[in-house]
This record gives structure tokens, C-alpha cells and sequence, in this order.
């Protein structure tokens, strides 16, 4: 793989004006589009060999593509076929949209074609230069709602066994609604049956008011789960109502497209049916304390993590050697041993790997990043110390601290992995020269604007021993006055700190699911694995 030089803006649109969305912009878009391709590292063409792996499944790549040039392949590992070529896509063609507007990881393989390719990235951030079009963002959501339909209906039991042909008639009949804020009631108990809803990403909270007045939360579901098949399999009113836990998408079909849906595949229906006995024996076993606690749970964000560190308070004798073993490897510790209380579980204060983190759709440059295990991380590099991650955090679990602080924590993680690639942004000043860095200073005028008169005379009379001018590229890197810092799952290391170093096994890494299990509330049916790989 190569980045290729930036091409001439009329290169560029030269080779893009053929393709959708593009031949729809104006004048001013196309300016605008060019101009953030010049000025920004988002918008990038890369080239690829031929046969060169470009991204894995399971990647989170959250670019939306387009093949200038050559081919890709997709790939993918079919049960009882093995790894099995799925489709080739030629050059014009568009993909990830499912990661740039949602940040799922890529659901196949993708390989260069015999001819190589050539790929433009546009970054998630960076979208508002093709949704400035009317007719690219309806492309853009066209394409996505049927890609999203498809992968859900491959991946959700429920439409085991339902033919492709019935799924094609039916994209075009389902509506993708997209929430972002928390309690936003999406049907309400009494009311009647319209649609059945799959929850495609984010979470729901099934909420019932009982007949003695009393308001019990029954569960929490996320993706792969459905709601809203009680009304429209028999009673025709709504048995509980279903409230947004947060950011959320959710796939809606209508009534009448989802009774032909039934009556097609008989064994959709039956499975449905099934579900919802399964629910009514599970609301007899949700006392008041337990929903309470799924109640506290979805307003503390907790069903959102996907690496929820806890501590057994009962194993737990305080030593502190959890957070003195993060600050040996780090740094600087990344966990305070303070939180809330879920039964036995103290929740203290680290990163939860959200499965929607705010921190990175609040990232103006994309430094932060998920790996294909799901750890979210950030890549300094790219990192300008704005603060916007940790203020976007509903959680506190980010913190912003002074460079040479962090330039310090760095070096001892250096150290502790014998990593050398660490990121070190005042090493990377200071491989400037003495001399370098006062040229660089004189250039940028900072010293002469607070004493002009005397700077004159001493310029004046050393012009002779004045720095060359400074070529392209080799400008002094920016500083940022302050780094932030989070738990990364020791990334690095074989172990995570915390829990390897816990005399008593009292810290642990767990999925929420199980958590709610082990406290003995409803298990919210977590089908996502994530932060699980080479760090547990």
C-alpha cells in the first residue's frame, strides 16, 4: 500500500466527475471538495498491488471508499465452504458505508483486484462534503439501508431460512430510524400495533407499567434483537414501551409487510411466538430492586460498554494494586478506584470501550480509533489536544494532562514494553538541533514580536550565521499543549495490569451481559464480542 502525492484538483475531478455521486455537484461543491482534499489528510487516494489485502473483516476502517481505478475483491469465510469469493467491485463502484455513518467493522475481506486499485478514502468526519449534495446523500443512504438490511438479515436467526428473493422485496418497504439522544419513547404501552422494529445498533429499553401502577424495567436490547411482535401476532396493543438507551438505529417494517412475512415463512412466525412466551416467564422474575438496577444501569451507560471493568467488593481488600500497577506501565494511571455500586460489583472509573463511543464522533481529526478486538484507542499522531473526546464522554473516563506529563507517561510505557514505536511528541521536538529550533522561532516571528528593536541588533549583526529557509516538510511538528489519556487495555502487553495484578482476584474485565446475570438481573442478550483478544 501507498499513499499517492496529491494530485492536481483538476486530475482529481477529472476522474471523479464520471462517477456517482459526484457528476451531481455544483460548482461550489466541487470547490469545496477539492479544497478539503488539498487541505486535509481525510480525503486521500491510496494505491494498492495487485492482490494486496487491503482491510480484514472485522476492521474498523470508518472511510467511505471509492474505486478510482482497477478492481476489489471481497472475500469472506462461508460455513462449510471456507473462505469463498463473494463479489468483485470495478472501478466507480462505492464501499463502506456502513462504517462511515455507523462505524461497523467491514463485513468481508477486501483485496486488490488482478490490475491493482486505486482507492479514495473519505473519513467518517469528513462526510459533510459529499451529504452537501442532496442527490449524493440520498445515493449515500440508499445504498447504506440496503447494505444494512442485508447484513442484518444474514446475521439475525430470525430470518434464517428466508429466501433472497423475499429479502430484495422488502428493503425498499423497511425505514431506517436513527436516534441519538436517551428516553425517546419509540412505541408506548396501549397503543396499537403498526410495525415491527429490529434493533440494528445501539440499545432499547423495554419498560412495562404493571396494574397495581407500578413501573418495571424489563430488559435492554441490542443488536440482532426485535420488539413489537406481541401486537401484531395477537393482542393489537402494545404490551410495554420501548425507549431509546441512547444513540441507537433500528430497523422499522410495517405492519402489513411484516404479517406477509410470517405468512411466507411459517418458521419466522413460530420463532416469534416462542420469543414471546420466553419474555413473558422472564418479567415474573423482575422484582423492583432488579429493575431498579436496570434502571440505574441504562442511565449510568453501563449496558453501552463493551470492556466494563469491575471489582468483586467482596475479594476486594483495597491494596490499590490495580492502579499502581497502571501507573507502572502507563505512566500515569489510567483507573480510579471510585464508582457506583452494582450489587457485589464496584464499577470504578476507566474506559468502558463503549459500543457507541462519543468520544470518537466527537474527534475532529479521527484519532480516535477502534481496533478489530473493539478497543477504542487513539492515535497521538493524528491527536491536535482540542479536549473534544474528553468533554464528549458521559462517563469522565478521559483525561487531558500536560504534555511533558504525558511525554513522561510515555516514556516509562516505553520502557515497561521495550516499544520503542511509542508515541513521544517531545522527542519528536527535540530531534531538532539547538539551532534548529531557535531558526524555527526567529521564522515564526514569536521572539522579534516582543522585542523588535533588540532582535534587529542581534539578527543584524549575526546575519551571516542565519538558518538556510526551511525546505517543504520540514517545519517543527505542532506540540499540542496537553495529551488525553485513557484506559487502552494495555495495549501492548500480554496482560492488562489491573486484572493480572490483583492479589485476590477481585478485578476483572466483563461483558455486561454477564454482569447483569451474575447480579442476578435480566442478561441484556449481548451478541457483540469486543475487547476480547490479545489483552485477556
Amino acid at each position: 500500500m501507498a499513499q499517492s502525492d496529491k494530485l492536481p484538483p483538476a486530475e482529481v475531478w477529472r476522474r471523479l466527475a464520471p462517477i456517482e455521486p459526484y457528476c451531481h455537484f455544483t460548482p461550489p461543491q466541487i470547490d469545496n471538495f477539492l479544497g478539503a482534499y488539498q487541505q486535509s489528510d481525510a480525503i486521500k487516494i491510496v494505491a494498492f498491488a495487485a492482490h494486496r489485502l487491503i482491510c480484514r473483516k472485522g476492521e474498523y476502517e470508518l472511510d467511505l471508499c471509492f474505486v478510482l481505478s482497477g478492481a476489489v475483491e471481497l472475500h469472506d469465510e462461508v460455513a462449510g465452504k471456507g473462505r469463498t469469493w463473494v463479489a468483485t467491485l470495478p472501478a466507480g463502484s462505492m464501499y463502506g458505508e456502513l462504517g462511515a455513518l455507523s462505524g461497523l467493522p467491514r463485513s468481508t475481506d477486501i483485496v486488490a483486484g488482478p490490475a491493482g486499485a486505486e482507492i479514495l478514502y473519505i473519513a467518517s468526519h469528513a462526510l459533510k462534503v459529499i451529504e452537501a449534495n442532496p442527490e449524493a446523500r440520498k445515493l449515500l443512504m440508499e445504498r447504506y439501508r440496503d447494505r444494512a438490511v442485508r447484513v442484518l438479515a444474514a446475521e439475525v436467526e430470525l430470518f434464517e431460512g428466508v429466501s433472497g428473493e423475499f429479502i430484495d422485496r422488502l428493503i425498499p418497504h423497511c425505514e431506517l430510524q436513527r436516534y441519538d439522544l436517551r428516553g425517546v419513547t419509540i412505541i408506548r404501552q396501549g397503543d396499537e400495533g403498526d410495525a415491527f422494529y429490529i434493533v440494528r445498533s445501539g440499545f432499547v429499553q423495554v419498560v412495562r407499567q404493571r396494574e397495581d401502577g407500578s413501573i418495571r424495567v424489563l430488559a435492554y436490547l441490542r443488536a440482532g434483537e426485535y420488539f413489537g411482535e406481541m401486537a401484531l401476532l395477537g393482542e393489537g396493543r402494545r404490551y410495554a414501551s420501548v425507549l431509546t438507551a441512547g444513540k441507537c438505529e433500528l430497523l422499522r417494517i410495517g405492519r402489513a409487510d411484516f404479517l406477509d412475512l410470517c405468512r411466507q415463512f411459517p418458521d419466522v412466525e413460530r420463532r416469534l411466538f416462542n420469543l414471546i412466551e420466553r419474555r413473558r416467564r422472564e418479567e415474573q422474575q423482575i422484582t423492583p430492586e432488579l429493575s431498579a438496577m436496570l434502571a440505574t444501569s441504562g442511565q449510568l451507560g453501563m449496558i453501552q460498554a463493551d470492556a466494563l471493568l469491575v471489582m468483586d467488593l467482596e475479594r476486594c481488600v483495597k491494596c490499590d494494586a490495580c492502579v499502581t500497577a497502571c501507573q507502572t506501565l502507563h505512566g500515569e494511571s489510567r483507573l480510579i478506584r471510585t464508582g457506583i455500586t452494582l450489587g457485589k460489583y464496584l464499577v470504578p472509573a476507566a474506559c468502558r470501550h463503549c459500543d457507541d463511543p462519543r468520544c470518537m464522533s466527537a474527534c475532529p481529526t479521527g484519532a480516535v480509533k477502534r481496533r478489530p478486538g473493539g478497543e477504542i484507542f487513539f492515535q497521538y499522531d493524528l491527536c491536535i489536544g482540542c479536549a473534544n473526546c474528553a468533554i464528549a464522554c458521559p462517563y469522565d473516563n478521559i483525561a487531558m494532562i500536560e504534555t511533558p506529563r504525558f511525554d513522561a507517561a510515555q516514556a516509562r510505557k516505553q520502557h515497561a514494553t521495550g516499544n520503542r514505536a511509542i508515541f513521544r511528541p517531545l522527542a519528536r521536538h527535540d530531534a531538532q538541533s539547538w539551532w534548529e529550533r531557535v531558526a524555527a522561532a526567529w521564522r515564526e516571528r514569536r521572539y522579534e514580536n516582543l522585542a523588535p528593536a533588540l532582535w534587529r541588533r542581534i539578527l543584524h549583526r549575526n546575519r551571516s550565521a542565519a538558518a538556510p529557509p526551511a525546505q517543504p516538510g520540514s517545519a517543527r511538528p505542532h506540540v499540542p499543549l496537553s495529551y488525553p489519556i485513557k484506559c487502552d487495555l494495555c495495549d501492548g502487553l500480554p496482560f492488562m495490569g489491573c486484572v493480572h495484578s490483583c492479589p485476590t482476584g477481585a478485578a476483572m474485565r466483563i461483558d455486561p451481559a454477564v454482569l447483569f446475570a451474575q447480579t442476578g438481573a435480566l442478561s441484556i442478550g449481548s451478541r457483540v464480542s469486543k475487547a476480547h483478544g490479545d489483552n485477556d
